[in-house]
């Protein structure tokens, strides 16, 4: 696939220039790993049917804890001891906008036990942009404050567990939310989303798979990029993943971008004074314009 990878790494008042440093990786631990996925909105809140959105999330929860076998030290399949432990598989149900909010925001967030409890976690979810907020649509209207929209602006993610967030989810990484986005960032590293429109489907499955497979060998930034980019997807439009971390300065930012794989999970960030992202250059997807052409909208 020929593709022109791009980087931009900003702190919260100007540009700065991102260079490549080595470091020492850290031990792995014992991650955790979980799923959330709605594929039928047909409790009280509204939203299209879409059969094959647990599958894609099921094949990257599968691999990412997919231990394989070893032999007299050799590790023979899967990922054997650095494969993360399963935290929970969920698919419909009770998914409600408290699991993800978290209660510092709103007092009704309770994420401290679902969403902020996984190390790597995949949130399949319908997306779209609120201003430049993003928000997921999940599938019961809890009573009380919640409704059937979790917003990133209700999220701050890492406080607890979470290091890597991956959005199954359209327009939950659109350009002009870039520079907002740091902000839901507790302790986290990393949230992976789309730049406009994202496609969902059975032929899509191994993609997912694929990605939680390479990032055990890949950084799990240019994973995401590498097995979600799908130009012309639609016969005209592309499908545009984006990768956004955050670090303490610009080294520590590209860093984490440029290095950490699911079996080299760095320390948490000390503070949030840069953020950095990578994407595909002049991919054009539906629903927005080419990929950082326009940050206003």
């Amino acid at each position: 696939m020929n593709m022109q990878i791009k980087k931009i790494c900003f702190s919260k008042v100007s540009q700065c220039i991102l260079y490549s440093l080595l470091i020492t990786p850290f031990a792995h631990g014992a991650y955790e790993a979980k799923s959330y996925a709605v594929t039928t909105w047909d409790a009280s809140c509204s939203g299209s049917t879409r059969s094959a959105w647990d599958n894609m999330a099921d094949a990257w929860y599968d691999e990412i804890t997919n231990t394989g076998f070893s032999l007299f030290g050799w590790c023979l399949s899967g990922h054997c001891s650095d494969a993360f432990t399963r935290d929970g598989q969920y698919v419909n149900g009770n998914i409600i906008n408290s699991k993800f909010a978290d209660s510092s925001l709103v007092s009704w967030g309770n994420d401290t036990r679902h969403l902020d409890e996984g190390d790597a976690v995949m949130l399949a979810l319908h997306g779209f942009e609120s201003g430049n907020d993003y928000g997921g649509r999940v599938r019961v209207n809890e009573s009380g404050g919640g409704n059937c929209d979790i917003m990133r602006s209700e999220m701050e993610l890492g406080d607890s567990d979470l290091e890597f967030l991956h959005l199954s989810s359209c327009q939950s990484m659109d350009d002009n939310q870039w520079s907002t986005w740091w902000s839901a960032f507790g302790r986290a590293h990393q949230v992976d989303g789309f730049h406009g429109l994202m496609w969902i489907g059975s032929s899509l499955v191994n993609d997912y798979k694929d990605f939680a497979d390479d990032a055990f060998s890949s950084t799990i930034a240019e994973s995401w990029l590498d097995n979600m980019y799908i130009p012309d997807i639609s016969g005209s439009d592309d499908q545009c993943p984006v990768a956004y971390a955050v670090g303490a300065n610009s080294t520590d930012t590209w860093n984490r971008i440029g290095t950490e794989r699911y079996d080299n999970v760095h320390s948490d960030p000390s503070s949030i004074g840069y953020w950095g992202v990578i994407y595909i250059r002049g991919c054009d997807p539906a629903a927005e314009s080419v990929i950082a052409s326009d940050f206003s909208s």
